[in-house]
């Protein structure tokens, strides 16, 4: 009993010794090591499998994924006044909880969301938007979840006619031209209208009528960077406008010099306004342009710039 016994040539303790052999301890550790890992790796693949329908014809288990993109809101539109207002129609899908809207800056700007949270309700008020933004909203479910976002849409920013004024016909538009033959009204003298032949207007401009302006016709650009320039032969010049709450900020220059930036917001109506005049100009021919800026004063409506006529002596 004293001895040892041998089993594959490994020494083990007799029954009762009350002590293991060192190399079985190591290899019954293994095996339970073994075991375990195994029993735990056929659960987390159970645990992963995803659900799904089960063919029962071929004999295989096929999976769907259950995604539904939630579709893009409706009727999105834009208006400018003090900011962008954006308004769209809202779901009935119980899945969406709110909205995001994304403001975009060019036809190739990539957007940028403009609420800092989920909007519940189905109007957003953007305070930095302009008329030359695009906007689009997409709809939130109740994970976070993103879906399918609106076409870009612009904003509606060109008013019908100006409010508090009497318009005589409708506008015409007025494209990259240089003005030559157009009707010329009867104006006071040293008055010259904005319909002059050699007026050149880049960029897209409206000929508005009205009975109270000057000659009653009044050009208007809504757009950053339109412009007006005249040649002619005086010692001054001076700008008369309308001032208006939609009417924004443009810069004046003479002979390629800027010499003042001029704000036409005014709360109140005013036409034939001499907005600015420069004098001292010396003998020979000069050219004033006007430049639309695409600013305005916070309590305006819009940027647009206008012109009534030009007193030149």
């Amino acid at each position: 009993m004293g001895s040892l016994k041998r089993i594959f040539g490994v020494s083990i303790a007799p029954a009762g010794s009350g002590r293991w052999n060192l190399p079985i301890l190591i290899l019954a550790a293994v095996l339970c090591i073994l075991v375990v890992a195994s029993f735990y790796l056929y659960m987390s693949r159970l645990s992963s499998a995803p659900s799904g329908d089960y063919d029962s014809s071929s004999g295989d288990q096929t999976y769907t994924q259950a995604k539904t993109e939630l579709t893009a809101p409706d009727n999105v539109k834009v208006t400018v006044d003090k900011g962008a207002t954006i308004t769209w129609d809202g779901s009935d899908d119980i899945r969406i909880i709110g909205y995001n809207v994304y403001r975009f800056k060019a036809s190739d700007d990539a957007g940028s969301k403009v609420n800092a949270a989920i909007i519940a309700d189905t109007v957003y008020h953007d305070d930095e938007g302009t008329m030359f933004n695009s906007y689009a909203v997409a709809p939130v479910d109740t994970s976070g979840r993103e879906g399918l976002v609106s076409i870009p849409v612009v904003a509606v920013a060109e008013p019908v006619s100006l409010t508090g004024l009497t318009p005589i016909q409708e506008p015409e538009l007025i494209q990259d031209e240089t003005l030559i033959g157009q009707p010329q009204p009867s104006l006071p003298p040293n008055q010259v209208g904005c319909t002059a032949d050699g007026a050149t207007y880049l960029g897209v401009w409206y000929l508005e009528h009205y009975s109270e302006v000057t000659g009653e016709n009044l050009m208007v650009t809504p757009y950053y960077g339109d412009t007006f320039s005249y040649t002619f032969s005086g010692d001054s010049v001076a700008v008369i406008s309308t001032r208006h709450w939609n009417y924004g900020i443009m810069d004046v220059y003479i002979d390629g010099e800027l010499r003042r930036q001029v704000d036409l917001y005014s709360p109140e109506i005013k036409v034939n306004e001499t907005v600015f005049s420069a004098t001292g100009l010396g003998p020979g021919a000069h050219t004033i342009k006007l430049v639309c800026t695409g600013r305005k004063n916070p309590n305006a409506n819009f940027t647009f710039i206008n012109l009534e006529a030009l007193q030149i002596k």
